[in-house]
């Protein structure tokens, strides 16, 4: 936590200024010395305390904007979840498609059901095989194969 490095750092801070202090009053040169050494030992302390709170709170910071956009996309991707609704395309398979007063000009299409679970809009594309009268359609996520007799339309 970043407030903890700070304070560590400004502690260190203040014993560097306690030492400066007590240099002074110091007439001594090897006392002098000394202290000189301290100081500077606790400046050095203090500064990688302040950069190890600095890192700290960068990488809090790039974690905070992370989730922020984690949390937008979940938000974009329930609103437009809304716009559709679950339907039987046959054979007992089902995929989502636009709800009548969502379509405007997006040519039909269904979602595949797993995909839409997990909070991915993932197309369920023809493959071009069949199987009997049905036709056989692939989701690119999660690789699911439903088959159908129709291609996706706009039915109410």
């Amino acid at each position: 936590m970043p407030a903890a490095e700070i304070a560590a750092a400004i502690t260190g801070i203040r014993s560097a200024l306690d030492v400066t202090k007590a240099m002074v009053g110091l007439r001594d040169a090897e006392a002098f010395r000394t202290k000189s050494i301290e100081l500077r030992g606790l400046i050095l302390e203090s500064l990688d305390k302040a950069i190890e709170a600095r890192e700290t709170y960068s990488t809090q910071l790039d974690r905070v904007r992370a989730l922020e956009a984690e949390v937008a996309s979940l938000k974009n991707w329930n609103a437009e979840k809304q716009d559709y609704e679950l339907k039987g395309i046959g054979e007992g398979a089902v995929a989502y498609m636009l709800k009548p007063d969502k379509r405007g000009s997006e040519p039909p299409h269904w979602l595949c059901p797993n995909c839409y679970s997990k909070g991915q809009k993932s197309f369920l594309n023809p493959t071009g095989a069949n199987v009997g009268r049905g036709w056989i359609y692939k989701c690119p996520g999660c690789s699911a194969q439903p088959s159908c007799y129709h291609m996706p339309a706009w039915q109410d």
